[in-house]
């Protein structure tokens, strides 16, 4: 959570208070007692204050559970992520990440148990993933990663990165956990997120059958 709330509260009450004090002393030559003994009240107010915004603007992009980006942040940031890759003539990755059978782990297992894989889920996204990219929960048990694309290698690479430690997973939470993946290049299979989703969706679904058929 970012403090820049509880920094602009308090400093600007802190300034506001300061500049109201300086204009009686200049006035009357004198300042009341109570006036100097309200500073750490006020500066406490604004970083409660600001502490609330921070709140706010914190929960307003990310996920309550997870901890990374939700879908609000996504939709609202996406035009300028694409019209910053199309500036810079680069290319984009999105991965749909799906955990297999996740109605079942929850039905088996409990909801906690099913609350720990997303969130041991996201963690290993994250982990897995550079800092430029975003990582978050499109919704449910289904999450989404935009990151730069540097070449079929380069996604392949990320590709079995994640794979060998959703394999992982399992040992980690003790029960059986699967992920599928799809994937979607900006601007080679579109230049509409929801087209691109889309495409995503279908590789993921694909991989997702495979699974069931062996």
């Amino acid at each position: 959570m970012k403090y820049s709330g509880r920094i602009v509260g308090s400093l600007g009450l802190f300034l506001l208070h300061s500049v109201y004090i300086f204009y009686y002393y200049f006035r009357d030559n004198s300042v009341e007692p109570l006036d100097l003994y309200s500073y750490p009240f006020l500066v406490f107010f604004g970083y409660w204050a600001g502490k609330q915004y921070d709140k706010v603007r914190f929960y307003s992009e990310k996920d309550e559970l997870t901890g990374i980006y939700n879908r609000r942040f996504v939709m609202n940031t996406y035009d300028k992520i694409f019209s910053f890759a199309e500036r810079a003539n680069s290319k984009l990755f999105i991965l749909v990440v799906d955990c297999d059978s996740f109605k079942t782990i929850n039905d088996t297992y409990g909801h906690h148990k099913g609350d720990m894989v997303l969130i041991k889920i996201s963690e290993l996204l994250v982990e897995s993933t550079r800092k430029s990219d975003i990582v978050a929960r499109w919704g449910g048990d289904e999450f989404l990663v935009i990151g730069h694309y540097n070449g079929e290698a380069g996604l392949e690479t990320v590709l079995n990165r994640l794979e060998k430690k959703l394999e992982n997973l399992s040992d980690q939470v003790k029960i059986p956990v699967k992920a599928s993946i799809g994937s979607a290049i900006y601007p080679n299979d579109s230049m509409d997120l929801f087209e691109l989703l889309k495409k995503a969706d279908g590789q993921m679904y694909n991989c997702k059958a495979s699974k069931s058929i062996f």
